[in-house]
């Protein structure tokens, strides 16, 4: 028989989102794993922090696995050298997921976000609260769509890219491999891969003019 719960890994405040979304689902969470040395044995959200991610092969075979790691890189690091584990996706039920859509493992959608038809979310990307996600989108893997962002039709983002809070994005649009659109933004023009960009409309960071 297949073991039911989920680990977690990461105590932060990302930790606490993705602990109580699967608790709403009525997922058993298990326990937390941080290698912060202050957080072990205590608590978060009640569930108990078993140690550090060196523990991890002693409990690989007890259940599923998730990342609550708000950093693009370093989650991507971790699911790498961690691949060996078996990842669950967490869904929250106050969230809209449309059956045609597909999200990959390790895929985390919180509450009030909506992810609308044939939009495929990439291997351990973040859907935050209140983000949605119209059709046809094409997420890549370690991507984060912070709180409130707002993807129309046809948006491709590539993997390990940052929408900051608030972030819109018109249809058809490109957002580049590892690029950063800031907080509030509105992106009206593709992004290129590892760019930086913030503001209304959404131009280079390195643009003097961009907030004149």
């Amino acid at each position: 028989m297949t073991p039911s719960g989920v680990f977690v890994i990461g105590a932060g405040g990302h930790g606490k989102v993705v602990i109580s979304t699967l608790q709403e689902r009525g997922v058993e969470v298990v326990g937390v794993f941080d290698d912060d040395v202050a957080k072990r044995g205590g608590r978060l959200l009640g569930v108990p922090i078993l140690g550090a991610l060196n523990l991890l092969p002693e409990y690989a075979d007890r259940g599923r696995f998730i990342l609550a790691i708000g950093n693009n890189d370093h989650r991507a690091r971790l699911a790498e050298r961690l691949s060996w584990l078996g990842w669950a996706t967490a869904v929250h039920p106050a969230a809209y997921v449309h059956p045609s859509a597909r999200l990959e493992a390790g895929v985390v959608v919180f509450a009030g976000a909506v992810v609308q038809p044939e939009t495929v979310v990439g291997a351990h990307s973040i859907v935050n609260t209140g983000a949605t996600v119209d059709h046809d989108c094409e997420i890549g893997s370690y991507v984060h769509l912070a709180p409130g962002v707002h993807l129309a039709g046809g948006v491709t983002v590539g993997s390990r890219a940052m929408l900051g809070v608030g972030a819109s994005v018109i249809p058809g649009l490109r957002i580049g491999e590892g690029a950063v659109v800031g907080a509030g933004s509105l992106v009206l023009r593709d992004v290129p891969p590892g760019e930086t960009v913030a503001g209304v409309p959404a131009k280079p960071l390195r643009d003097r003019g961009a907030y004149d």
